[in-house]
């Protein structure tokens, strides 16, 4: 770079001298590899957000069947509240043992973070009557409130 005339000038006054000159002349050389990284931390951020909304949803609804199938074989004359009540619990163990990277707590949290049953419950609504819509929609017990 030329170290004299307007330009120059110019360009010192906008970096604010020689105390950030270092930074800008940094980006300036290596802009290709803040590029590339500036892409897959964006990349990073979509997956987590858009992948959790698909997965967190279809996670808790195929885990409630399981469990559905696992404790009816070991007490097929179980009640329904006990049944979901019991599956529930099962899930509260579960959360904890979900990948971290599928979920993103708001639009304005800058990184993704490991998802928490609070977080579930608010976002997701994922509780008790989620798991027991989801017996009644597939047919495994009666609808009580009919």
């Amino acid at each position: 770079m030329e170290n004299s005339g307007f330009f120059y000038g110019m360009w010192q006054q906008l970096t604010f001298g020689q105390y950030l000159r270092f930074a800008v002349d940094f980006v300036a050389r290596n802009y290709t590899v803040i590029g590339l990284i500036i892409f897959v931390y964006a990349a990073i951020i979509f997956v987590g957000r858009y992948g959790g909304q698909k997965f967190i949803p279809d996670k808790f609804e195929l885990f409630v069947m399981e469990k559905y199938g696992e404790l009816m074989d070991k007490n097929p004359k179980m009640t329904n509240d006990k049944l979901v009540r019991l599956i529930y619990s099962d899930w509260k163990e579960e959360v904890s043992n979900l990948p971290s990277y599928i979920y993103v707590k708001s639009k304005r949290d800058y990184w993704i973070e490991k998802p928490s049953l609070e977080i579930l419950e608010e976002r997701y609504s994922i509780n008790q009557e989620k798991a027991t819509e989801i017996l009644i929609n597939n047919g495994v017990i009666a609808n009580d409130g009919q």
